[in-house]
């Protein structure tokens, strides 16, 4: 790559990273009708920002998360749970800080109707006898640590399984719209 494209593809994602703060800023803003005129993809986009930024305005994760509303604390766990499987697997969801969000996502997923992913859920949690309530077996600070986590239990049989479910945001989306309101 040359200087001249290097210089061109950082000034296009100044760009896009401006316009992206400019959005960001907008959804905080935008009153219930304001939200319920953005498309599904936009809906799903500013309830994610608007939920986050009261998270990361308290001092820790857990004092953000009990912060936040029902709905929200729905969406919250759920969209994490989604996020970090499909970046990296459930295995990833119990080393992060994802994990506080574990012993409650599964009925927060029976409540948005995503049934087939709480039964997985259950179902690999039952058989392999994890205890949500204390998940510090999972810490790690090394990646040979996380690989090690990765190998303790079969992870792939159920990501895999979890990738050819219907996309949990396609559960978030009807019950933001029919909570909107909460957030």
């Amino acid at each position: 790559m040359g200087l001249f494209s290097f210089i061109k593809q950082t000034i296009s994602f100044r760009k896009a990273f401006k316009e992206q703060a400019q959005r960001d800023a907008a959804y905080l803003q935008m009153s219930t009708e304001d939200l319920l005129k953005l498309s599904d993809d936009e809906i799903f986009n500013a309830v994610w920002i608007r939920t986050e930024n009261i998270v990361s305005s308290k001092e820790d994760l857990l004092e953000g998360f009990n912060s936040l509303n029902e709905e929200q604390r729905i969406f919250y766990s759920v969209n994490y749970l989604e996020m970090e499987v499909n970046n990296g697997g459930l295995c990833q969801f119990f080393v992060n800080s994802s994990r506080m969000v574990a012993p409650i996502v599964s009925e927060y997923m029976g409540i948005i109707g995503a049934t087939e992913h709480k039964q997985l859920y259950d179902t690999f949690i039952e058989k392999h006898q994890i205890n949500l309530y204390d998940l510090s077996s999972f810490d790690c600070e090394t990646v040979e640590v996380f690989q090690s986590q990765y190998e303790r239990f079969p992870f792939d049989e159920y990501d895999d399984t979890f990738y050819e479910l219907e996309p949990l945001q396609n559960y978030l989306i009807p019950f933001l719209k029919k909570h909107i309101e909460k957030f």
